[in-house]
């Protein structure tokens, strides 16, 4: 942890931790997500109230966002044209800022919360574009909510592994940062390109359509994921990190908590998985959705394929630290979080395709239950983190071949 952060909080406290991700979330580029992080490890040693951090996470992210919304809302284009320089908005970054926020509206305002820098200036923008005060402020909330209390908590059961940690969380926002340049200069090509763009699209071939680029590009995305993961682990890097996360969650053990663990992780089992695939196939094959059926099967197959593959090959021993831990099968990587995140997202997809309106809650429901998952198998001994967190790139990157298939049947004609 930086010297001069640790003094900071060690001498103001609290104001620290709200003038940080206040003043980040009002467009100053200042690190608020690293003092967010450090003051959740400081809560971790006693000097915090983890509670209070949380809360006043949110508030000042809530209340930063606010300001730089209205701010680019009263002064408008001209103030960020004039002085946008100042936090390296040039004119193209500003057109390009500007073309995405009228395509993808108040959605940009929650994703932007988890991008480092487009979390600065993603309210200055959502204010410029005048999206409507209610809007912004129900994405900004929720995304204030849920960026503050991951950070934090990260920051309070991982901080030990300081290093690892604040390296992941960059690695994290690069790779968000790096698609949504991405995504801006293809808004900016279309806008602003004309004839040109439309050329050089019209000389793609039809496959290559710009749904198949984002399906490779977050293909890529979850691959170099893993194998940066993979690389830790075998140099060892990793370690100190699994270690402090194991130890972590297991200081919370007690038998209540225990049986719980053991029910959560069961839901990822084999023999259950398998028969929420089944149930879910013979669905669809009622509903003469044999296409869609065969997706969900070939995801599931592909699954369990490829992480017997990688465990063959990378062979890594399971954690031996508590007797909780009875198993002597290979770890990396973790079966269990691979098939909640690729399998049961896959079923997540074809029943929110199924009822449209409920696509949220099935898709917060079944983000909760993944990561329940793949806790509950470090909490019981019987993965380390890192074989967890590569467990989900990997079952990512099924998922995104999984529904990229799911969208080809889509669009192609009916079983029926």
């Amino acid at each position: 942890m930086p010297a001069l952060l640790a003094n900071l909080l060690a001498r103001y406290g609290y104001a620290i931790v709200f003038l940080g991700v206040f003043l980040e979330s009002a467009g100053v580029p200042v690190p608020g997500e690293t003092v967010l992080l450090a003051a959740g490890f400081f809560a971790s040693q006693g000097t915090f109230a983890l509670p209070w951090v949380i809360g006043l996470g949110i508030g000042a992210a809530i209340l930063g966002d606010n300001v730089g919304y209205w701010i680019g809302r009263r002064a408008g284009r001209p103030l960020v044209e004039r002085y946008g320089r100042l936090v390296g908005l040039t004119p193209g970054r500003i057109a390009a800022f500007d073309a995405f926020f009228q395509r993808h509206g108040a959605r940009t305002v929650f994703l932007a919360r988890f991008v480092t820098g487009l979390r600065v200036v993603a309210a200055l923008f959502a204010g410029v574009a005048r999206l409507p005060w209610s809007e912004f402020l129900l994405y900004n909330a929720a995304g204030a909510l849920v960026w503050a209390t991951t950070v934090t908590l990260a920051g309070y059961f991982f901080g030990r592994s300081w290093e690892l940690l604040h390296r992941w969380f960059g690695r994290a926002a690069l790779f968000g940062a790096a698609l949504a340049i991405a995504l801006v200069v293809v808004a900016l090509a279309r806008r602003f390109g004309g004839p040109l763009f439309a050329s050089v699209v019209a000389k793609l071939p039809a496959s290559l359509a710009r749904r198949e680029l984002a399906f490779a590009a977050a293909s890529l995305g979850f691959v170099a994921v893993f194998t940066k993961i993979a690389e830790d682990v075998i140099t060892k890097e990793s370690t100190a990190f699994d270690h402090g996360a194991s130890l972590t969650l297991h200081a919370f053990a007690n038998p209540v908590l225990d049986r719980l663990m053991h029910v959560v992780s069961d839901i990822g089992s084999a023999p259950v998985v398998s028969a929420i695939v089944g149930a879910v196939i013979v669905w669809c094959l009622l509903r003469k959705e044999a296409r869609v059926a065969a997706a969900l099967a070939g995801t599931a197959l592909a699954t369990e394929g490829l992480n017997l593959v990688l465990k063959l090959a990378f062979q890594r021993t399971r954690p031996s630290l508590w007797e909780l831990a009875t198993l002597h099968s290979y770890s990396f990587p973790s079966g269990h979080a691979m098939a909640a995140l690729a399998i049961y997202g896959m079923v997540a997809v074809i029943v929110a395709r199924r009822w449209p309106r409920l696509r949220w809650p099935i898709m917060m429901g079944a983000c909760v239950m993944i990561v329940a998952i793949g806790v509950s198998r470090v909490y019981l001994g019987h993965h380390w983190a890192t074989d967890v967190l590569a467990g989900y790139a990997a079952g990512a990157f099924i998922l995104a071949g999984g529904v990229y298939v799911l969208e080809r049947v889509a669009r192609s004609p009916s079983d029926r």
